[in-house]
């Protein structure tokens, strides 16, 4: 949701301002980047390096800058789930920008001079007209981002490896894996290809006989 409504924003006021497509390309440049690439860039905003220690990491130089003593970010339980869905978000408000702000420029501008004429603000005109036209766009465009969410999935082991609360299902599922009895998943394994390479040899057999038989 903070993705879509970023997105909106920017798509909104990055085309009152001169500069506006070079604000677009550089929010919209994340998305280019895959989610593994974009967790080792957030590894160095939220790198720690301990107390007495030069801290590399833009959150704890900022921190230490102001007084405060560093942290380690990623380690604090359910906070450390706020800063990685800021992973996330950073992501996919390119993506939400660029539907967006297609989808306003789609608005007639009939009707925001006829609501401007009325003396309607610039906040009643985006919240009474533009947003209810585009309304539509948005859902999709929501609906997107929360699937790609619900698969994320490489943030977390690249950011977390799934450690101190943060890990989601197909962690779960990995590490369940990892901790099984190996000799039984290599004897399951293994009789699940001899089954299909079975049922290949049998169907081969049964179109290699010939037909008038």
């Amino acid at each position: 949701a903070l993705s879509t409504i970023f997105g909106l924003i920017v798509a909104v006021l990055a085309d009152r301002v001169w500069w506006g497509n070079f604000a677009k390309s550089m929010v919209f440049m994340p998305m280019a980047i895959s989610f593994v690439g974009a967790s080792v860039i957030w590894k160095f905003v939220f790198d720690y390096r301990g107390p007495g220690s030069e801290q590399i990491g833009i959150l704890n130089a900022i921190v230490t800058g102001m007084g405060f003593p560093p942290q380690a970010w990623v380690t604090l339980p359910f906070w450390n789930n706020f800063f990685l869905m800021a992973i996330l978000v950073w992501i996919q408000t390119g993506f939400a920008m660029v539907i967006l702000s297609a989808a306003l420029r789609g608005v007639p501008t009939e009707t925001i001079e006829a609501a401007r004429i009325d003396g309607a603000s610039e906040i009643q005109i985006f919240f009474e007209i533009m947003v209810p036209q585009v309304m539509s766009t948005i859902l999709v465009v929501w609906t997107t981002i929360t699937i790609t969410v619900l698969k994320v999935f490489d943030v977390v082991v690249a950011m977390t490896g799934g450690q101190w609360d943060t890990s989601v299902l197909a962690n779960l599922m990995l590490w369940q894996r990892r901790i099984s009895s190996r000799h039984q998943l290599a004897r399951l394994d293994s009789r699940l290809l001899a089954d299909a390479g079975i049922s290949e040899a049998q169907r081969y057999e049964e179109l290699s006989k010939p037909f008038w038989r």
